[in-house]
């Protein structure tokens, strides 16, 4: 992590689930990620990350995956500075009735 801050981390290694990109949860998003030469590829990637999040995690279908990450999900961007663009993409856990 390339950060100054303050606060507790618990990393959980799940071996039970086979990921292309690295995931979060925070108390309030479920987050998903992408990286790539090009931004535009570092956010395909991370969109194509969210619908199969939302397939695999929350049974959606895709297509209402796909409909669901244009209108629930945010992206941004998590790195320019080196020849890697990163992106990320969040969406919150209480559209889920939690």
């Amino acid at each position: 992590m390339e950060t100054s801050l303050t606060g507790t981390f618990q990393l959980i290694v799940r071996k039970d689930m086979h990921l292309t990109w690295p995931r979060a949860e925070t108390p309030t998003h479920y987050i998903v990620m992408g990286t790539d030469e090009e931004t535009t590829i570092a956010t395909k990637i991370a969109v194509r990350e969210m619908i199969d999040f939302l397939v695999k995690e929350k049974g959606l279908s895709r297509d209402d995956a796909y409909m669901l990450t244009s209108v629930a999900a945010d992206f941004r961007i998590t790195q320019l500075v080196d020849t890697k663009k990163g992106v990320h993409g969040m969406i919150a856990k209480n559209i889920f009735g939690r």
